[in-house]
């Protein structure tokens, strides 16, 4: 079985440089991931996508709610405050009865992946069952409804639950030949903490200490697991934005080894297909 963790925001230089074994595994190295003409830097979306499907395809900035989306739409047009008067309560109102999603950067792919055409298992990946939920959180803390300690807070929460809900989530695994689970929050971390430094270092450990705690899990419970961590650029703390290349690290040699996050689909595919004892792609 291939099992995959993404952490977005995984960044290669802060990962040698702590000599994290766990995150680096046998083989690891920095990827070259899709730049995003107009904001200069690799916009996650798309370079999730990229590594789903094998290939760059822009993808604009998205609302996980219609209600939402419509809200902005409004907003956009017309001028509109809708942060006082009763414009406020008129949109309070459509948020308490139909609910509250904030504007999310994962909406519908549209594409087939690598998933789709493989017997796997997500666990809050982008494009399928992503929750949203630090998107949510920042969302608040950018309206200034919380606090920048309130929001670390929460992010620390999530990542938490999260690790508890991948390691659970294992025990339903089946004879799948991919299981791919996904983490946002060191990203976030690393976009609130960029001052704190010690803390994302720190934080940083932990994840090492998480995935040796995962691994041995896996290797419990399934015969030749083949461990691949990926991440969709890293964290520049000079410029406080996304870093230009992403990370790898894979418990068994690749072949070809990655150079670009599309590689991976072709990677990815012709290991199942071995393991099924079927020919390369």
């Amino acid at each position: 079985m291939i099992f995959i963790l993404g952490i977005d925001a995984l960044d290669y230089e802060l990962v040698e440089k702590l000599n994290l074994n766990n995150l680096m595994q046998l083989d690891y190295g920095k990827i070259v991931v899709p730049i995003n003409e107009k904001i200069g830097v690799p916009h996650s979306p798309e370079v999730w996508g990229a590594f789903l499907v094998g290939e760059y395809t822009p993808i604009g900035f998205v609302s996980s709610s219609p209600l939402i989306a419509a809200i902005i739409k409004v907003k956009e047009f017309f001028h509109i405050d809708l942060d006082k008067g009763p414009a406020k309560k008129i949109k309070d109102l459509l948020v308490q009865k139909y609910g509250f999603s904030s504007p999310s950067r994962f909406g519908s792919l549209n594409r087939e992946t690598f998933l789709d055409i493989t017997k796997s298992k997500e666990i809050n990946v982008p494009y399928y069952s992503f929750d949203n939920k630090t998107f949510d959180v920042n969302y608040l803390f950018g309206k200034s409804k919380i606090s920048l300690v309130q929001i670390v807070k929460e992010i620390k929460l999530i990542y938490e639950s999260r690790k508890k809900q991948i390691l659970s989530e294992i025990d339903n695994v089946g004879n799948e030949d991919i299981v791919f689970a996904f983490m946002h929050t060191t990203d976030m971390l690393q976009h609130l903490l960029f001052l704190h430094f010690s803390d994302i270092e720190k934080h940083y450990i932990d994840l090492d200490n998480y995935v040796a705690v995962l691994k041995r899990k896996l290797e419990t419970s399934f015969e030749d697991i083949i461990f691949i961590i990926i991440s969709d650029h890293g964290f520049d703390f000079d410029t406080e934005t996304h870093s230009m290349k992403g990370f790898y690290s894979s418990n068994n040699h690749l072949i070809p080894i990655p150079e670009k996050i599309t590689d991976f689909y072709g990677i990815i595919l012709d290991l199942v297909n071995k393991s099924n004892g079927l020919s390369g792609s």
